[in-house]
């Protein structure tokens, strides 16, 4: 019985000295670190990044803080091979309304620099304080398209699917993959172009057809049952009787390769791939030296595939190509 006290009573010290404690801080030390983000498109000269640093708020909700956390003056340089370098500019952009910060973003920025596949990449940003940050990649591969198992035109005969194939040297890649019909809609004397993007399935919720996109995969290749593009040619008018103010031209596959950076970004942040496992925490990632943030780069390569013209106009459409 004595002992069972003795517990009880360092126990009321334990609680009773640190209910004492005015200085407790639930944040730790706070030192400051700096983010720099940059991803680089391999399709256009213009590219950007972001410098900005941590914050401390008075309470628990990080989106109470106002202040722009932007870091600006700094030197910022982004380089492929040995020869081709660009000095990032920085300048400023206007929020939207009702964002909480009511100062511009700053950006850094040069409209001209291009990588070219599989050439080194490299990133500096010199802070005005000193600090120095980094980051090294290397550009995608090229793609090429294996033309003996990609369907040239849709729909393929005798099959109730389209698929493309491509091959790649580069090492464990991911890619982003997005298939897609453009198409005129004419009226009042005039045309303007669309996109309808084609899911890889739809999912009827009630009376609506809800698209499921395609994620991220390592597959090279990638298939889209007909009866989803079909689909997706009958909700290009949807609600509109005169389907022959549609003009349809083609579908393209776009394909974008990440580099090893955006790869690892991914497979370290990505949610689960099945509906019965739950993510409960946020994965921190990096690859910056010298601070944190995310740098690298993705390719675009495009793939144009013809529509039947019989297919077009069994919808009511006009084709807008020839075959």
């Amino acid at each position: 019985m004595k002992k069972f006290l003795s517990i009880i009573f360092v126990v009321s010290v334990l609680i009773t000295s640190y209910s004492c404690e005015d200085n407790l801080n639930p944040y730790g030390d706070f030192k400051d670190r700096y983010v720099l983000n940059c991803i680089i498109r391999g399709d256009t000269t213009f590219q950007s990044a972001t410098l900005t640093k941590d914050y401390v708020v008075d309470g628990f909700n990080p989106f109470s803080n106002t202040t722009n956390e932007s870091v600006k003056g700094a030197t910022v340089r982004i380089w492929s091979g040995n020869d081709k370098v660009a000095l990032m500019r920085d300048t400023t952009i206007a929020r939207p309304e009702g964002d909480p910060y009511k100062t511009p973003y700053t950006v850094f920025y040069t409209n001209n620099f291009q990588p070219d596949a599989s050439i080194p990449l490299s990133i500096e940003a010199i802070l005005p304080n000193g600090k120095r940050l980094t980051c090294s990649t290397t550009a995608p591969a090229p793609l090429s398209m294996v033309s003996n198992s990609s369907d040239k035109a849709i729909p393929s005969s005798g099959k109730d699917y389209v698929r493309f194939s491509w091959s790649t040297t580069q090492k464990d890649p991911v890619f982003i993959t997005r298939l897609a019909i453009y198409y005129y809609k004419h009226g009042g004397g005039q045309k303007t172009r669309n996109v309808a993007v084609v899911p890889a399935n739809y999912v009827q919720y009630d009376n609506t057809w809800v698209p499921n996109y395609p994620k991220p995969t390592s597959e090279m290749g990638y298939s889209v049952d007909m009866k989803t593009i079909s689909k997706a040619m009958e909700l290009i008018s949807a609600g509109d009787p005169n389907k022959s103010n549609y003009e349809i031209l083609a579908c393209i596959l776009e394909v974008l390769s990440l580099d090893p950076g955006l790869s690892t970004y991914y497979n370290a942040t990505a949610r689960s791939r099945d509906i019965y496992s739950v993510k409960l925490d946020e994965t921190d990632f990096t690859n910056i030296n010298g601070g944190y943030g995310v740098f690298g780069i993705y390719m675009r390569t495009y793939w144009v595939t013809f529509l039947d013209h019989a297919y077009i106009q069994s919808f009511g459409y006009v084709p807008g190509l020839k075959e």
